[in-house]
């Protein structure tokens, strides 16, 4: 019998009695690392009856380690940057990283083959990102030491380089700054990979600003945050062929896990309003919901944000003639983004007032926490977190101001 007909056999009878063959169990790679941390990459297998013949590793399709239990020594690993693999430690599907940095980040896929008769080949991939947090607290500028009422407030909070950019935002004696107030600024890319982030904030002082005897108390928070979860809903709007047109309510798709598209019309023209909603399922905490055209960013512009309902972004805006292609159709895109703050630390500045700090630190050691307060007078700071299971950082500056005497 030639090889051919054999090995049809083989697959004949594995497919009446049941494959007892080589199975991958798991593939522990770690979503988020930070950058200096030392980590494992697992693929854990179940050969069944099979002989292992081989496991590979590789980052973003390029081989870095490679295991053959025929060959002496059995392990080899070849060089690639931001892969510092200790060969020492090494075995099997188990590979050991003594150290990481931003090269380190990329796709990570482990392939195990099984000898003969079966020659099994298992693989599976997950992503791997880097980050850095920063070394300082976000820092507020261009401050005054006093204002009076009919004052422009005129301030500006930069974060410290990090990676991903920090998220800044700005509250005014403890409340959320009116989104009017802040001045948006493009995110300064720095050659060694980290990002810093700008948001001014610009009002006028009134009567009622003004708390704790006569002052204006102001906190900006940085927030570097870890993605783990993004989903979206994408909709063709404009097809002309009957046979692949939408259904009777063709902007009202619903998704088990993802975004729900909801208004509009099957066709626009140019000129027409494109008047659409996209609305979360129920989680905790909400995801941060994202418009996009044909593939880019909606400008901000034409973002509706509903009081009261996080989980609701609209969208409205006048189709032009850049929106549609050669067949008059236009692509739109809801995504839906999940994530945790992944470290927190706060930071108190006062001007012109007799107030001392209060802050809150937490450690990088998995959600351990440690506390100092202080108080001025009869008033007392104490902070809490709750303990995440990874690493976390938020950080705060605070500015407070009072009015001229």
């Amino acid at each position: 019998m030639n090889r051919p007909c054999a090995l049809q056999l083989l697959f004949l009878l594995v497919a009446t009695q049941g494959c007892l063959c080589l199975r991958m169990l798991s593939l522990d790679v770690p979503t988020a690392v930070m950058r200096g941390d030392s980590i494992w990459l697992n693929c854990t297998l179940d050969l069944e009856s099979d002989d292992l013949y081989s496991v590979k590793w590789y980052k973003n399709d390029v081989e870095f380690y490679r295991y053959l239990p025929r060959d002496n020594p059995a392990g080899q690993k070849y060089d690639l940057p931001g892969v510092y693999l200790d060969l020492g430690r090494s075995v099997q599907g188990n590979v050991f990283l003594r150290e990481t940095d931003l090269n380190t980040e990329g796709l990570y896929r482990c392939e195990a083959s099984a000898e003969s008769p079966t020659f099994q080949t298992v693989e599976g991939e997950k992503m791997l990102k880097v980050y850095v947090l920063p070394d300082e607290n976000p820092k507020i500028l261009g401050s005054q030491p006093r204002y009076e009422v009919g004052d422009i407030v005129n301030v500006t909070c930069k974060s410290g380089p990090s990676k991903p950019a920090a998220q800044l935002k700005w509250f005014i004696n403890g409340k959320d700054a009116d989104p009017s107030m802040e001045r948006k600024y493009a995110t300064e890319d720095h050659l060694d990979g980290l990002s810093t982030s700008t948001l001014g904030l610009i009002f006028v002082v009134r009567p009622s600003d003004l708390h704790q005897g006569g002052a204006v108390t102001l906190r900006c928070t940085a927030t570097v945050s870890q993605t783990y979860s993004t989903t979206s809903e994408e909709l063709i709007v404009g097809d002309r062929d009957p046979e692949l047109s939408s259904p009777p309510n063709p902007f009202t798709v619903i998704s088990r896990d993802g975004p729900v598209i909801t208004g509009g019309k099957a066709h626009y023209r140019v000129g027409d309003l494109l008047d659409v909603n996209c609305s979360s399922t129920k989680s905790h905490p909400l995801p941060e919901l994202q418009w996009f055209l044909n593939d880019k960013e909606v400008d901000q512009d034409h973002v509706i944000r509903f009081r009261g309902q996080p989980g609701l972004l609209g969208l409205r805006m006048q189709v032009q003639a850049r929106h549609l292609d050669e067949n008059e159709e236009m692509r739109l895109k809801c995504t839906a983004t999940l994530s945790k703050v992944i470290n927190t630390r706060s930071e108190e500045t006062t001007l012109g007032g007799n107030h001392r700090t209060s802050g809150l630190t937490v450690a990088e050691n998995f959600g351990k926490v440690s506390e100092r307060s202080s108080s001025s007078n009869s008033n007392s700071a104490v902070s809490t977190t709750s303990v995440w299971n990874v690493a976390i950082f938020l950080g705060h500056a605070f500015l407070l101001v009072t009015p001229l005497l």
